[in-house]
Parts: C-alpha cells; structure tokens; sequence
C-alpha cells in the first residue's frame, strides 16, 4: 500500500476545497426576505430581518406587539383606503421577484375562517405574472402564474381554518410547484411557469390593488408569525 507523501495530500485537499458548487452538485439559495413580525405594538414598518433591508409598510388596521401580526376580522369590511395589509414594495432590481429559477416560501400562520388571500406578488392582470396563496374554503394553495404557464399545489385534505398554527413551505422550481405543510407534501404540480417578475409589493394579508367593487380585496383575518422568502 502506497502512502502519499504530506505534500501530495495537501494538494489534493487543496484541490476539493477549490472545487466550485456547480461541479459537486451543490445549489446555492440566498433569504431575500425575512418579516418575523414580532415588531413592537403600533409599528409602522416590519422589519426585514434577512439583511436586506426590504422593510414592510403595516397597515394601521393591523395589529402587532404579540410576537406576530394580527389581521382582524373587522378588517374584512374595511375602508378601501385603510388597507389591512403589510407590504414590502419592490426592489426595483428583480432581488425580491421569483424569476425562472428556485423559489421558496415559507410562512406560519393560523386562522379560523375560510377566506382571504394569505400573501402575493402580483394581481390577476399584472405584467410579469403573479404568485399568490390564498385560501378559498379553508384549504391553502400556492399558485405561480405567467404568460408561459401557471403552476398551483394545494393543502390537499389539510384544513387551514382549524384556529391552529401551521407551517407553510410552497417551493417553486423552472417546472413545477410544491406545496408542504407541517412538514408533510400536501400538492405537487409539474408545469413549466417561465420567468416571473412584476413592479407590485408582496402584499400579505389580501390584496393591494382592489376597489371593492370588480376587484374583490381578498382580506385576511388570522395571526401570520413570519413569512421567509429565499431563492436558489
């Protein structure tokens, strides 16, 4: 048996050590947002705790100062000026916007009523497409929609509106749309949905653009803990 001499085996770990991610398989990710919504009662902004600075506007209908961000019911009925919501506007630079590539969500929230879009990017006729999760009769779905496709993965049998908390993780690769909770596969879609990338804020708690009349705001009333998003 041959031994290699220390010089040879310091070259050879020098050599693996030098060895970029897309040689050995690894996928790099990078967190573009991290709203904990734990911020102080009466906050006028939520903070972005990812590092990049991407900072929310709440709404003065929602509620924070108990670890998370309340969206009540009362709110539904709102003001159209009022607007319930907490949203981080976007980057201008594509940094917040899911594009072609991977793209995760992750969120925790609880609620007792069947109703209310969740979190967004984008509206129906928006230009570079929508991602949205809401939750029509109780059950969650993650829909990721462009002119070159649509893609949407579910709760399945897992009812959202039970008043517990649950953990959301809707993962978006170039071909499909997954969609976990509590840590178990509920839905998976495998359709292409191209690039998607749109000048409107992630708007969590219903939508930001809406008149109440032809276009339905969608409020949400529950509790979200915190909302992550990472892409890779």
């Amino acid at each position: 048996m041959h031994r290699l001499s220390a010089s040879a085996a310091a070259a050879g770990v020098a050599l693996m050590l030098a060895v970029p991610a897309a040689v050995t398989g690894a996928a790099a990710s990078t967190g573009v947002l991290d709203l904990e919504l734990n911020d102080a009662q009466g906050a006028s902004a939520a903070v972005d705790s990812s590092g990049h600075h991407h900072n929310g506007r709440v709404g003065s209908l929602v509620r924070m100062g108990s670890g998370h961000a309340t969206f009540p019911l009362e709110a539904k009925d709102a003001a159209l000026g009022s607007k319930p919501l907490v949203e981080v506007p976007d980057a201008g630079d594509g940094s917040l916007d899911p594009g072609s590539g991977g793209f995760t969500i992750v969120m925790r929230y609880r609620t007792s009523h069947a109703f209310g879009n969740v979190l967004q990017k984008g509206q129906a006729t928006s230009a570079g497409g929508q991602v949205k999760l809401q939750q029509p009769k109780g059950s969650l779905t993650c829909m990721f929609k462009t002119a070159a496709g649509t893609a949407t993965a579910g709760s399945g049998s897992v009812r959202m509106d039970n008043g517990a908390w649950h953990t959301v993780r809707c993962v978006r690769t170039a071909s499909s749309v997954t969609m976990y909770v509590d840590g178990k596969q509920t839905g998976r879609s495998t359709h292409h949905t191209g690039s998607l990338d749109n000048a409107m804020p992630w708007s969590i708690g219903g939508k930001t653009a809406c008149n109440g009349d032809n276009v339905d705001c969608d409020y949400f009333a529950g509790d979200i803990d915190y909302v992550r998003l990472t892409k890779g």
